[in-house]
């Protein structure tokens, strides 16, 4: 690599941190989603921080722990007399921060924030394009030969199965742009569709690499639709149908 080249290059280093905060406007994140899809060297610099991020995470809930449990040990060691006299004048600040701590713990436990309410645009277009197929037949272009889908678009599929489940064809879509491929199923006579996208773009919201975190999968609800999404070998899925989170998670093989 050139030294024009390697400056370049950690120009794109840069930017790895902003995108996996969500700190970066549209056309950059866009940008940057396009080049991690060629840049293996991106990649595992998004994925070292990602698992930097993580374990920063969990030791900072630790000390948060270590640090409430200390309070609560230090309220048992104040004499009861100085307890009483001190609720007057400051029993309502400690509510109030009770009522703020407790509205942060549940944001963390996993309380929709605003941006997911909002709803995730990838997620948001899987279940637009799975509203418009339920309303008529499969596309023209659907195929049972999942392999060759898979190598057109470079993207390891990974079938759903399982009692009751019936495979009706596969065919190529595009999710906020990009390339994406669509397997759709018959389930208790119900269409099920799967979305496999690629790992940058299933990565590319915070809600959903912060749910993939905590719990290993990204649950919504979009009107009648379920979405269940998880990740797999550069690539991720989104399941949508109109069945229970619990039933679209256990298609999963």
């Amino acid at each position: 690599m050139s030294d024009h080249d390697r400056g370049a290059h950690d120009a794109w280093l840069e930017r790895v941190a902003p995108y996996l905060d969500d700190e970066l406007g549209e056309s950059a994140r866009q940008a940057m989603a396009d080049h991690l899809t060629e840049c293996a060297l991106c990649r595992e610099e998004l994925a070292r921080q990602s698992a930097v991020k993580r374990r920063l995470a969990g030791l900072a809930a630790g000390e948060r722990t270590a640090a409430a449990a200390e309070q609560r040990l230090r309220g048992r060691l104040v004499p009861p007399a100085t307890r009483r006299a001190a609720r007057p004048l400051w029993g309502w600040l400690s509510w109030g921060l009770a009522a703020v701590q407790a509205c942060a713990l549940a944001m963390m436990l996993g309380l929709p924030a605003w941006q997911e309410r909002q709803g995730v645009p990838m997620v948001r277009d899987a279940v637009a394009d799975f509203r418009q197929l339920s309303t008529g037949a499969l596309p023209h272009q659907a195929s049972a030969d999942i392999a060759a889908l898979s190598r057109t678009l470079s993207l390891p599929l990974e079938p759903l199965g399982g009692p009751g489940v019936e495979f009706l064809g596969a065919w190529p879509t595009a999710l906020q742009g990009q390339p994406a491929a669509a397997l759709a199923y018959r389930v208790e006579a119900r269409t099920v569709v799967q979305y496999v996208v690629s790992g940058p773009l299933f990565f590319n919201r915070a809600s959903v690499r912060e749910a993939i975190a905590r719990q290993g999968r990204y649950v919504a609800h979009l009107g009648d639709q379920a979405v269940v999404g998880w990740p797999g070998d550069n690539a991720g899925s989104l399941v949508v149908g109109e069945l229970p989170p619990a039933e679209l998670e256990r298609l999963r093989l």
